[in-house]
C-alpha cells in the first residue's frame, strides 16, 4: 500500500516544485560549507585536477542531501504535513551542522569528526587539555542560529512555491527542477564510475575522495574485473603518485643514515593468517617455538588490526592502521621499502593470496610490482603454501648475488575454511565436511572447527620449518633478521565472536611474534608490544639516525620501552588497549554513537564506563593527536 503511494507520487508536484528545490538549495549550503575540503584535496592547478575533483565534490554532497530529501518524502505518505516541515527542517539542519563541525576538525586534524573527538570535548577535564574559547563558542552559536533560520526560511519558501507562482512559471521551474534532478543523478553514477575505474588503474586523483568527503561510500570493481572481464587489475608497475597530489607529511623529515650503522641484514618477515598467541607451543608449532627458544619472543604482543590489511599495514609501515584508508587512496609506499630501494636491496614477495585482496599491491609494495608472485596454477591455498615455501627455499639455496634481500612471505591455509592435507591431522576430532557458516559454524561444531585450524597452522609450522633449515644450512641467520608473526588472531567463540575482525578481544589481535636479530640472547620479553614497532627495529638496524617519530609511531624491540598502550584498528573503528581495558570508538562519521570500555580478560563492558574514560582521556587525547601527525600541517 505504502509503495504504491510512493509509486504514484514520485515526480509529482510536491516532489519536483517543494522537495527537489530544498534538495538542491541545501546542496549548495554542504558545498560552501564544505569548500575548504575541495581546497585540500585538489593540490594543483591543472585542468584534470579540478574537474575530476569538483565531480566528485558535487555528487557527494547532492547524495547526502538527497538521502535526507527522499526519507522525509517517503514519510510525508503517512505523516502529518506539520510533522514533516519540522522533522525535514531539523535533519537537514543537523546535516549542515554536522558538516561545519566535520570540515573544521578535517582541516585541522586531516581525519572526521567521530567519537573520541567527541568525548575529548565533552568529558570532564577537558579543558585542561584542549580550550575552545569564547570566541569559538560565540562564531560557532552565531553559525548555529545563522543555518537554522536559513533552513526555515528555505522550507518554509518552497512549501508555499506552487500556490503563489503562476502557471507558466511552475511548468518552467518543474521542468528546470527535473534537469537539475537527473543531473545529480547522473552525476552521482559518473561520479561512482570514475572512482571504480580510477581504483583500477591506480589514479589517486580520485581514489583520494574516499577519506577526503565525509560519509563517502566508494565503488570498486576489482574482483569482478578480473573474474568476469579478465582485466589485469595489477597496474603497479611504474606507479608514482604525483607530488602535489597528497596530504600526507610521511617521514615528517628527511631521513638521516649513518653507513657505520649499517648491517646490511637480510630481512625476511613470515606472516602466518591469524596466527592468534596461544599457537607457539611445542604441539601445534614446534618449528616456531623450537625457533623460539634461541631468539626473543614476544608474549605480550598485538597486531595493529583485528584484520589482515590493517595488521600488515602497521607491520610494514609502523603507524597506525587508522591511516590505512589513506594510504590505500594516495598509493604511498611505506618508508622501510624506499629505504630497501636505495640501499640496492634485492627482493621477494611471496603470498598464498593475491596481494591486490588485501589491496598490499597498492600500498606496501607498490613500488616493487615486479618482485611479487602472489598467483599460482591452482586455487588450493595448501598447494599455495607448499608452492610458495618451495619457491622460497630455492631462491635461499641458488642466489649467487651477495647483496642483501628483504622477503615477505604470507601463509593462507590457517584462513577460513582452515585447510591442510591429511597426514597433518593431529588434533582431532575435526569437521570433516566443507564449511558451511549457516550449518556447521556455530558453538556446537566449535571445537572441531578450532582443532581444524590448529591442524592449518601446524602445516604452515612444517613448512615454515624448511625455510628454518634452509636458512641455518645456507649460514644466513647471522646476516639476517628474521620475524614469524600473524597478521591478526582468531577467535572460537571464547568471548563471543567466530573468525576475525568482529571484536578487538586478545583472540582476535593477541598474536605470535618471535624475533630472531644477529647478536642478541635468547629471551622473553613480557611488556605489551606491537606491530608498528618492527619498522623502527629494521631502520636502527639499517644505519637511520633520524628521530623515529619522523617516519613510526613505534619503539625499537631490541629497547626497554614500555608503551603506555597500543591501537588495533579495523575498517571504521578501533581500540585503546592497555594493561587493564579495551577502549573501542569509531574513526567515521556514520558510527558516531561507538565508544565503549571492555574487559581485558573476557571482553565484558564495564560498568563504570564513563570514570575510566574521564581517568584516560590524557590517553585519549594523544590518540587523537597521533591519528593526524602524518598529515600536511
Amino acid at each position: 500500500m505504502i509503495t504504491d503511494k510512493i509509486r504514484k507520487n514520485i515526480f509529482s508536484q510536491p516532489f519536483l516544485l517543494e522537495l527537489i528545490p530544498i534538495v538542491l538549495s541545501n546542496t549548495f549550503i554542504s558545498l560552501i560549507i564544505s569548500l575548504p575540503l575541495l581546497k585540500s584535496g585538489n593540490q594543483g592547478n591543472s585542468l584534470y585536477n579540478n574537474l575530476f575533483g569538483i565531480i566528485p565534490f558535487i555528487a557527494h554532497y547532492f547524495l547526502l542531501n538527497f538521502i535526507i530529501g527522499l526519507f522525509t518524502y517517503c514519510l510525508s505518505i503517512i505523516l502529518h504535513k506539520n510533522i514533516i516541515f519540522i522533522l525535514r527542517t531539523s535533519l537537514f539542519f543537523l546535516l549542515q551542522i554536522i558538516l561545519l563541525i566535520d570540515t573544521k576538525i578535517y582541516t585541522i586534524f586531516h581525519y572526521h569528526i567521530n567519537p573520541l573527538v567527541l568525548n575529548i570535548i565533552t568529558t570532564e577535564g577537558a579543558s585542561d587539555s584542549i580550550v575552545l574559547g569564547t570566541g569559538t563558542i560565540a562564531t560557532f552559536s552565531a553559525l548555529l542560529l545563522f543555518i537554522l533560520l536559513l533552513e526555515t526560511l528555505i522550507n518554509l519558501y518552497f512549501v508555499t512555491f506552487s500556490k503563489k507562482t503562476g502557471q507558466e512559471k511552475l511548468l518552467f521551474f518543474r521542468k528546470s527542477f527535473m534537469v537539475a534532478l537527473l543531473t545529480g543523478l547522473c552525476l552521482i553514477a559518473v561520479e561512482k564510475g570514475m572512482y571504480a575505474y580510477a581504483d583500477l588503474v591506480n589514479d589517486t586523483t580520485i581514489t583520494k575522495n574516499a577519506k577526503l568527503y565525509p560519509l563517502y561510500q566508494p565503488l570498486t570493481i576489482k574482483r569482478f574485473a578480473l573474474k568476469f572481464l579478465h582485466m589485469d587489475v595489477n597496474r603497479e608497475e611504474n606507479f608514482k603518485v604525483p607530488a602535489e597530489n597528497t596530504v600526507l607529511n610521511y617521514p615528517k623529515e628527511k631521513l638521516i643514515f649513518d653507513p657505520a650503522k649499517d648491517k646490511r641484514y637480510n630481512i625476511i618477515i613470515i606472516a602466518v593468517e591469524g596466527l592468534r598467541f596461544d599457537n607457539l607451543n611445542k604441539e601445534t608449532m614446534p618449528n616456531v617455538w623450537d625457533f623460539g627458544q634461541k631468539n626473543i619472543i614476544y608474549n605480550n604482543h598485538y597486531s595493529g588490526g583485528n584484520g589482515s590489511r590493517f595488521g600488515l599495514f602497521s607491520l610494514l609501515y609502523g603507524i597506525e592502521g587508522t591511516y590505512w584508508h589513506t594510504f590505500l587512496g594516495r598509493r604511498v609506499s611505506p618508508v622501510l621499502i624506499d629505504t630497501l630501494l636505495e640501499k640496492g636491496y634485492d627482493f621477494r614477495i611471496l603470498s598464498s593470496t593475491a596481494l591486490t585482496f588485501p589491496e598490499f599491491r597498492s600500498t606496501a609494495f607498490v613500488r616493487v610490482p615486479e618482485y611479487i608472485e602472489d598467483t599460482f596454477k591452482t586455487n588450493d591455498n595448501v598447494e599455495r603454501d607448499r608452492i610458495m615455501t618451495n619457491r622460497f627455499v630455492d631462491y635461499l639455496s641458488t642466489r649467487k648475488d651477495e647483496k642483501p634481500f628483504f622477503a615477505f612471505l604470507f601463509y593462507n591455509a590457517s584462513h577460513q575454511p582452515y585447510n591442510y592435507p591429511v597426514e597433518f591431522e593431529k588434533f582431532q576430532p575435526v569437521l570433516k565436511e566443507e564449511l558451511n557458516y549457516f550449518k556447521n559454524a556455530g558453538r556446537d561444531k566449535i571445537d572441531m572447527l578450532r582443532n581444524r585450524y590448529r591442524n592449518a597452522v601446524y602445516f604452515d609450522d612444517a613448512l615454515i620449518g624448511k625455510i628454518f633449515h634452509t636458512l641455518r644450512e645456507q649460514r644466513l641467520l647471522d646476516r639476517s633478521i628474521v620475524v614469524i608473526t600473524g597478521d591478526h588472531g582468531e577467535e572460537f567463540f571464547e568471548n563471543g565472536y567466530f573468525g576475525h575482525t568482529s571484536s578487538f578481544d586478545d583472540y582476535q589481535t593477541k598474536t605470535v611474534f618471535v624475533l630472531h636479530h644477529p647478536k642478541t640472547e635468547p629471551h622473553t620479553v613480557e611488556r605489551i608490544t606491537s606491530h608498528l614497532d618492527l619498522v623502527p627495529t629494521v631502520m636502527e638496524s639499517l644505519g637511520c639516525t633520524s628521530a623515529v617519530e619522523d617516519y613510526s609511531q613505534g619503539v625499537s624491540l631490541l629497547g626497554d620501552a614500555k608503551r603506555p598502550y597500543i591501537i588495533s584498528a579495523n575498517w571504521d573503528n578501533a581500540s585503546i588497549i592497555d594493561d587493564e581495558v579495551k577502549i573501542i570508538f569509531s574513526t567515521e562519521l556514520y558510527r558516531m554513537g561507538t565508544l565503549e570500555v571492555r574487559r581485558k580478560t573476557d571482553y565484558a563492558l564495564v560498568e563504570n564506563q564513563k570514570e575510566i574514560i574521564r581517568q584516560k582521556r590524557n590517553i585519549l587525547l594523544n590518540v587523537s593527536r597521533g591519528m593526524s601527525e602524518f598529515y600536511s600541517k
